[in-house]
């Protein structure tokens, strides 16, 4: 993928390239319902929201977070120039479908702001965003790649953009990065070290599930995430059969369960910066099955 100087510069560009799959039956829903007033605690994996409330009151956050803002609002201009001088900038005068597409994900999660949104020409397919509104209502911006557009459907490259939105709305460049600042003066020492490291790993995990949640909320309805991430994953429309990725999940958990516990734990620290597909199967089948997401459906109604 031709990628921006300035995205590089970005340890905290967030992207989405894995599958996720579903088990239950979801009738077709043309237009999902919009949620108004819907808060990024509401679909916030725990740890996520956790770690984040932590930060946002630790001592000096104000400071730092006021640093992190104008950092990343450099990055954030650089980004927009080489993307305006390399990449096509939709609107409702270009891809114009796709435009609405944008508006109407923004409608359901209550975005302040509608992002901007830009296609880049790539084999791989791909969308990404830098996780930052701006405090001054400026557009923040999303990039899809042309791959994507091409292998997906509108509903899911809807939902993929419901992912990006996610990151959007939890601000998780902000608050990672604050996390990583908190943490720093623990990271050098003996066990404490290693421990708020894992921790930081586990929290940019637990990222991606919160914005997952938000893909479902945008789709709403199973089939559609489920479609849309399993092609990505398998890199081809090809792979339909969500209900074998499913299966593909719980032998994933039967055997790590019965490995040989050296082999698990290798399995288990490996540093990765998305969750294993198989574990994104289990999260948001179970989140999709809780209360927490019924009652956010119910409320909009």
């Amino acid at each position: 993928m031709k990628s921006s100087p300035f995205l590089f510069t970005v340890p905290l560009m967030y992207t989405i390239n894995t599958a996720v799959a579903f088990s239950v039956e979801s009738a077709s829903v043309s237009k999902p319902k919009a949620l108004k007033g819907i808060d990024a605690s509401q679909f916030r994996h725990p740890l996520d929201r956790d770690l984040t409330s932590f930060v946002k009151n630790a001592p000096l956050s104000g400071v730092a977070e006021r640093a992190i803002r104008a950092s990343l609002s450099l990055v954030e201009q650089g980004t927009r120039l080489d993307l305006l001088s390399s990449s096509v900038k939709v609107s409702s005068q270009q891809m114009p479908e796709l435009h609405a597409t944008m508006e109407d994900a923004s409608r359901v999660l209550d975005m302040e702001v509608v992002p901007e949104l830009y296609v880049q020409s790539s084999p791989q397919a791909n969308a990404f965003t830098l996780a930052l509104q701006s405090e001054d209502n400026k557009p923040p911006i999303v990039v899809v790649t042309s791959a994507l557009l091409d292998r997906c459907t509108d509903d899911e490259v809807k939902a993929i953009i419901g992912h990006e939105l996610g990151h959007l709305k939890c601000s998780h460049s902000l608050y990672l990065t604050l996390g990583g600042l908190v943490s720093a003066p623990v990271r050098g020492l003996p066990l404490l070290g290693s421990q708020a490291e894992k921790l930081l790993q586990e929290w940019r995990l637990a990222a991606e599930y919160s914005c997952d949640r938000a893909a479902l909320l945008v789709a709403q309805d199973v089939n559609v995430v489920a479609g849309a991430m399993l092609k990505l994953f398998a890199g081809t429309a090809r792979a339909t059969n969500t209900q074998a990725f499913v299966d593909q999940s719980r032998e994933y958990e039967k055997l790590l369960k019965d490995a040989n516990p050296i082999v698990r734990t290798v399995i288990q620290s490996q540093q990765r910066t998305h969750p294993l597909p198989v574990k994104r199967v289990a999260e948001l089948e179970k989140w999709f099955d809780s209360d927490d997401y019924k009652i956010i459906l119910q409320k909009s109604e």
